[in-house]
Formats: structure tokens, sequence, C-alpha cells
């Protein structure tokens, strides 16, 4: 990649079921995105969205799930069904021909532990057209197209994970021949979330975007 290209940019946030937001589509995130409302609308649930997925890369969705009092915590009251986050973004946000990148995870607690129930990535090459879909794993089990440019044609190569509760962009996003999915990840773990507050200081998550 381009050492002088432009960083890569958020374009769409959904949620579903994590903590007070039980179905939000947030679009069209610019490269200074305010959040405004009063106490208790959301604001910092939605900064926690990505404080939560950073560090389930940086410390693992075990870690990151006991730490914030578990399903009966992050989970949406009176509400079924997983957890779900998926994030759009694009490589090179000035280059509208830049690819534009899905990154989709569902988690759902069985016994007390956390399980990636679904997870998946997609891509648009050219940012636009129907995308491809290049890594996909439910429960564990799953497959990726590796190489720098996955593409339909290419072969999907089965890849076990160790347990339902490792993240596939975490584990395989640490193997060489996975560029497409070390790139997710490094974008992942480079977040750096900042958080002011009228309301004076407050404790909040040092990750994100």
């Amino acid at each position: 990649m381009n050492a002088h290209a432009a960083p890569a940019r958020i374009e769409r946030l959904t949620v579903k079921n994590f903590r007070a937001m039980a179905s939000v589509d947030i679009r069209d995130f610019t490269p200074l995105t305010v959040l405004l409302g009063p106490n208790g609308s959301g604001k910092s649930t939605v900064f926690d969205v990505f404080a939560f997925l950073s560090e389930c890369f940086q410390s693992g969705l075990r870690q990151a799930w006991d730490r914030r009092g578990r399903a009966r915590e992050l989970k949406t009251r009176g509400r079924t069904g997983p957890i779900m986050i998926e994030i759009k973004y694009r490589e090179q946000s000035t280059a509208p021909k830049s690819p534009l990148i899905s990154y989709h995870i569902e988690i759902e607690e069985v016994n007390g532990r956390p399980l990636v129930k679904r997870e998946w990535l997609h891509w648009s090459r050219k940012g636009r057209g129907k995308p491809f879909r290049f890594m996909e794993y439910e429960n564990g089990t799953g497959r990726v197209v590796s190489g720098e440019m996955p593409d339909e044609q290419d072969q999907r190569e089965e890849v076990p994970l160790s347990s339902a509760d490792t993240l596939a962009v975490s584990a395989l996003g640490q193997l060489a021949e996975n560029p497409r999915v070390v790139s997710v990840r490094d974008f992942v773990m480079g977040w750096h979330l900042s958080y002011l507050s009228t309301d004076g200081p407050r404790r909040q998550p040092e990750t994100g975007p």
C-alpha cells in the first residue's frame, strides 16, 4: 500500500443488540463526525462498540466480554438473537475506486461463554459492484481465500480455528498468506479513541477509530 495514500475511513456502522443499541445504522461518516444527544441517549455506547471490537482483537473475545459484564450487561434487554456489529470502510478515504471492505461479526453467549456465531469479510475491489465474500466462518469453522486480490475464481481453503470464541480475522490476520485479512486486522488494531464530554472527565475506553 502506498505510504502516502489517504488513510482508511469508516463509511457505515450497523449494530444490533449491543447495550442500548437495539438496532442502529449510522451512514455517511465524515472525517469529523459529531454525535449529539442528551445523557443516556447512547453516544458513549457508539464509542464502546469500537472499543469492544478493538479489545477483542487485542486481548481476545472472552476478556472483552467478561470485562463488560457478559450478556446480562452487553445484550439489549428484551431482545433475542446475537449481538451483531458490521463495519464498512474504504481503504483510501479520498479515492472513490478504493476497495470497500465490510467486516461482519455476530456474538452469542452459550453456557456463560461468548461464541462467534458468524464472521465474514467481503469487498468490492473497485469500490462498487457486487461484493465478493473472501472469508466466512461459523462457530469456529469456515473458509478463506488467500492472496492480495482474492476473487471468485480463487480456491477457498478450510482453516479451522482453535475454538469458537476465536475471531477469525484476529487469527488469520497473523498469517502472511492472507494479506487482505491482515489489512483488516491492522486497521482495527490501529484505532485510537479520544472521548470528550461537556459533563467533565469520565472513564472511557482508550481504543477506537
